[in-house]
């Protein structure tokens, strides 16, 4: 999987490279990392690995991932305050014992500093079945947060 990652990575850098990178920490349903984020005039890509959020703070399972797009939707820039929307996919399952990967829409707001980001979103999700869990396909509230630095 890590080999299919880096692979895509390779093919997508010339586009990476005509994008601000803004790197930050994130939080989306339980899983807290750091967040790598490629922004162009209207839309924003973005990767976060990361642990998941026990009551003791990070647990040291396995690494959890989750990936996405974001569009501004009110006709500004990736520069400016406004809202977007986005698709992402990764594990949104949000339970530390297993991943469960999903894949949903999100809606949400970012408001820009000179050289802070602050992002908070909400959507929804479909997550996978895991038979071995006894678990059927179902729906998934998301709720993310990130803070990014800008250059």
């Amino acid at each position: 999987m890590l080999k299919r990652i880096a692979l895509c990575a390779l093919l997508l850098l010339p586009a990476l490279s005509q994008a601000e990178l803004l790197l930050g920490i994130g939080y989306v349903n339980g899983m807290v990392g750091p967040n790598l984020e490629w922004a162009w005039q209207r839309h924003t890509a973005y990767v976060q690995p990361g642990a998941h959020l026990g009551d003791y703070g990070l647990e040291d399972d396995e690494l959890r991932w989750v990936a996405g797009m974001r569009y501004r939707i009110d006709q500004g820039t990736t520069v400016t305050s406004g809202f977007f929307t986005g698709l992402m996919v990764g594990d949104l399952g949000g339970e530390r014992q297993y991943e469960r990967l999903g894949i949903g829409g999100e809606l949400g707001h970012q408001w820009m500093g000179n050289y802070l980001r602050l992002t908070i979103s909400g959507g929804m999700a479909v997550l996978e079945e895991l038979r071995e869990r006894d678990l059927d396909v179902e729906p998934q509230f998301l709720l993310g947060v990130t803070l990014s630095v800008r250059r």
